[in-house]
């Protein structure tokens, strides 16, 4: 059975993970290399195959976390695990098309006012852990 790992990368990096079965969001908040680390026990502890990134090659500003995100998509490259990405581009536009209703995914859905926001299942997701989600979907064909 496939265990599958997707990763919204960034600043705060996105992750949604599933094994057909379960499904689990998670979100790291630290520098590339911490960020790495973590993803790599992640693989090795629930013994994930596939592993999908959001792809850029975009650095807004040129800015130094422009370069270590950079660092930290290569260094996904190198787990030795099958490596897959989507372009930054199709998440963006999915992103849109899902909060001004243009497109429906059954699972998620956008609650206004506070406490709200993106929702999966009914349970409060961050936009990153969104976006990991979307990479997953555009990978497996799924939209």
């Amino acid at each position: 059975m496939d265990k599958i790992i997707s990763v919204d990368p960034g600043g705060k990096t996105g992750l949604y993970f599933t094994d057909g079965k379960t499904e689990e969001f998670l979100e790291i908040n630290k520098g590339w290399k911490e960020t790495h680390r973590d993803i790599k026990e992640l693989v090795k502890e629930k013994g994930i195959n596939t592993l999908i990134f959001e792809d850029t090659n975009y650095i807004h500003k040129k800015t130094k976390d422009g370069l270590n995100l950079f660092r930290l998509l290569g260094a996904l490259e190198c787990l030795e695990v099958e490596v897959n990405s989507v372009n930054v581009l199709k998440v963006k536009e999915m992103t849109k098309k899902l909060l001004k209703g243009i497109i429906q995914i059954k699972e998620i859905e956008y609650k206004v006012g506070r406490g709200n926001g993106w929702m999966f299942k009914d349970k409060r997701i961050s936009i990153h852990q969104l976006e990991a989600f979307l990479v997953y979907l555009i990978w497996n064909k799924k939209v």
